[in-house]
């Protein structure tokens, strides 16, 4: 590790201790008034109803101001800035792909929701995808909610690391919008990008509302500059539409709708289609609030198709997913001292591949299989200091029948700033329609055939958690420990005295434990700084190395700051530790960021930045990242 990336490291981590000292000082009266000003801020992805500091299970929130400073495109990139989670990729890198990993979980574990409903991920069903963080327009996010660890007590399969919960804005009043613009203009030979985002929606009649958002981006692929026949970077073209209406039949319930839609090109350099994926989702709800108890009732579809373009002799093929979701939940606070939430959930998954030429047409597969729940949660207030929530969720899955997954939190309340949380909890992963179907061929890289296996088992985990908290009106410290046990993991093997066949099966076992670190404080009235840091210990039981792809250490720090004249500037840096990928060491490196903004009579802001500072370059191991970008944007308020 060079010097300067040691020095980064020992600084970031003095201040965290030291924060941590500190926060001990600041709390001679722990039971005086000073609180922090989001007490009653309710985080609607952990079904609790308490604020967010009150929540025993791991969670962070993401801003729609944080979204905007980090000029993201995806919500991997704003993602990336938060403690515990990192870049992995699924089977390697393409083209600059990559995943999310949250406390070192395999990407196909996290689950990714848009307003709580589900969408069709893509990394467990498509080798080197990173398909499914683009389902929304980005300026449409209100907020992106985050749950560290397993959530399949309530949200069941493939929460089994993490959730990631998508809010998009509401509009319910006085009507309303803005247009946001920006260009980028990259270092590398390629890679300039354009984005064009739009939102309006208020009240349109008396009980009827609307909301309406449409986005653009288009980046240009860039070439790797040691060959230029290759790909570094993916060029993306990527059109988004959402569409949301309310309807208030009085004051205590109403009936939802939306539609959206998207399609995104992946092109390679000289303009060459290589993906084409069409994305749709539609969804209809209603919401009844009785005194003490709410109704919400929700019937959605999910669907993604993936074309994938090749001039091979078998041709290109598409991959279509489609998720059918009827989900009805209760919320009770009749009971004194509790908080209920039960409810059921019918889903039926579709996944069918078709090639493109008649002459492969043996190789089209389809099937779909269905899945049955039932969850309960209780949240429960012991005493004015001590919260303990119970759940458990039973689903019953067409091909390996029922699968529990319980889990026990714990939070008390040591004064007005302390917190102390602890929690177990179990989660699974089911195995995909191809990979539990016997009928299932695909033949991949260097001519490998692989078979999916009617006999495979979900994989599973256990989770154990031990976390502290302070806050006031203006620091969050926060600090956790956690060990993940997974059993049961799905990969592939040779089929006996094969080279060119393989099969999906259930082999070893896997160990994730580490320390997780987070701060924010306002150093002064116009200077503020979020810190993070993870150190992440991984071990394949079986063999006794460390997984891939899992850094050891990650680091996160933003300094925010109102300079004269009103104008807001923020500087990031984001580093990652050594990692292995491929049986290859890959070095460590960090990435800087900066961005200066300023509005101008509170409906016009401008925004100048430069993602990448230093121009780093990781030469594709474990996977490329975009080179220097000087970006301008505007964004229009109306």
């Amino acid at each position: 590790m060079e010097k300067w990336k040691k020095l980064f490291m020992v600084a970031t981590m003095a201040l965290l201790a030291g924060a941590g000292i500190k926060n001990y000082a600041l709390a001679a009266d722990t039971f005086s008034s000073t609180a922090r000003t989001e007490e009653n801020k309710i985080m609607v992805t952990a079904k609790s109803n308490q604020a967010d500091h009150d929540i025993p299970i791991a969670t962070t929130i993401i801003t729609s101001e944080e979204i905007a400073a980090a000029n993201a495109s995806s919500i991997k990139d704003v993602l990336i800035e938060q403690a515990g989670i990192n870049f992995g990729v699924n089977n390697s890198s393409e083209h600059g792909r990559k995943n999310i990993s949250i406390r070192g979980s395999a990407t196909g574990h996290v689950l990714i929701l848009v307003d709580g409903k589900k969408v069709s991920g893509s990394d467990a069903q498509i080798g080197h995808s990173d398909f499914e963080y683009n389902w929304v327009p980005m300026s449409a996010i209100e907020r992106i909610e985050v749950i560290k660890g397993p959530a399949s007590s309530i949200y069941g399969s493939q929460g089994i690391g993490g959730v990631v919960n998508i809010i998009t804005k509401k509009s319910y009043e006085k009507f309303s919008g803005e247009v946001d613009v920006s260009y980028g203009d990259s270092r590398d030979d390629g890679g300039d990008e354009f984005k064009l985002g739009l939102n309006v929606g208020g009240q349109v009649a008396d009980r009827l509302s609307l909301f309406m958002s449409a986005e653009r981006i288009d980046r240009d692929p860039s070439r790797d500059k040691d060959d230029g026949t290759e790909t570094k970077i993916e060029g993306k073209e990527i059109n988004n539409g959402l569409a949301r209406i309310r309807f208030d039949i009085d004051d205590t319930q109403y009936i939802e709708a939306s539609y959206g839609q998207g399609n995104e090109d992946r092109i390679k350099i000289d303009n060459i289609l290589h993906h084409d994926i069409e994305r749709k989702n539609y969804s209809v709800g209603y919401n009844k609030a009785f005194n003490s108890v709410t109704l919400d009732v929700d019937a959605y579809v999910t669907d993604s198709e993936t074309h994938y373009t090749t001039t091979s002799a078998t041709g290109g093929y598409a991959h279509d997913m489609t998720d059918s979701v009827i989900r009805g939940e209760v919320d009770i606070a009749a009971v004194k001292n509790h908080y209920i939430v039960t409810g059921a959930e019918f889903k039926n998954q579709e996944y069918e591949k078709a090639y493109d030429k008649a002459a492969s047409s043996d190789k089209n597969f389809a099937n779909d299989m269905d899945n049955t729940a039932l969850f309960l949660q209780d949240e429960i207030n012991i005493t004015e200091a001590l919260i303990i929530t119970l759940g458990t969720r039973y689903d019953y899955h067409e091909k390996f029948n029922g699968e529990w997954s319980p889990k026990i939190g714990a939070l008390y309340k040591l004064g007005a700033h302390h917190r102390i949380r602890a929690n177990y909890g179990e989660g699974f992963m089911a195995p995909t329609v191809t990979q539990n179907s016997s009928s299932y061929a695909a033949t991949a890289m260097k001519g490998v055939t692989i078979y999916g296996n009617d006999d495979l088992q979900p994989e599973s985990s256990k989770s154990y958690e031990l976390g502290y908290e302070f806050f006031t009106d203006n620091t969050e410290f926060k600090v956790s420990v956690y060990k993940t046990d997974v059993e049961n993991l799905i990969d592939t093997k040779y089929l006996p005295g094969s080279s060119d066949e393989k099969m999906y099966v259930n082999v070893d076992s896997a160990t994730l434990q580490g320390f997780e670190c987070e701060l924010s404080r306002d150093i002064t009235q116009n200077y503020s700084i979020r810190i993070g840091y993870q150190y992440l210990d991984t071990e394949d039981d079986s063999t006794g190395e460390e997984l891939e792809n899992r850094p050891r250490h990650t680091v996160n720090v933003r300094l925010n700051a109102t300079l004269p004249w009103d104008i807001h500037a923020t500087v990031g840096a984001n580093y990652t530790d050594e990692q292995i990928d491929d049986e290859e060491q890959c070095d460590d490196f960090i990435v800087f960021n900066a961005q200066v903004s300023k509005t101008f009579y509170d409906r016009i802001s401008l925004r100048l930045g430069i993602d990448n500072i230093s121009d780093e370059d990781l030469n594709d191991k474990p996977y490329d990242i975009e080179g220097r970008m000087f970006y301008a944007g505007v964004n229009f308020k109306f």
